[in-house]
């Protein structure tokens, strides 16, 4: 069984897509959520995440969040991190692909993905 845990502020986003993996068991995977990213580290922790899920929902969040990817990767080597970002934020997605390319993130999708291919890149990582 794969853990993942969504990081995000964004408590009704993070209440979908709990119910969507529900609504798949034959995934095999643990749904967690940390709605604060100041606890996600202890939470990757906690949780025993296999994948973080990282939610950058605008430019404000994006700093924040690439110092995440930095602190996880340093204390838990073995955690994939999944980034989700608007498409429509130019300077978001630039980020997204530069902390991939840093090897800080394994990959990035965007928020209007469908819920097939978020699974799919989760179930590859």
């Amino acid at each position: 069984m794969k853990t993942v845990l969504f990081i995000s502020s964004n408590k009704m986003l993070g209440q979908g897509l709990s119910a969507a993996f529900q609504s798949k068991p034959e995934l095999d995977f643990l749904w967690a959520a940390q709605l604060n990213y100041s606890q996600a580290v202890v939470g990757v922790d906690v949780f025993h995440a296999d994948v973080a899920i990282l939610d950058i929902a605008d430019q404000m969040d994006m700093d924040q969040a690439v110092e995440l990817c930095q602190s996880i990767q340093q204390n838990k080597q073995d955690v994939k991190i999944l980034l989700l970002v608007r498409p429509e934020q130019a300077v978001v997605r630039k980020v997204a692909v530069d902390t991939k390319n840093a090897g800080l993130a394994n990959d990035f999708v965007f928020y209007d993905s469908s819920l097939t291919y978020l699974l799919a890149k989760l179930e590859a990582l």
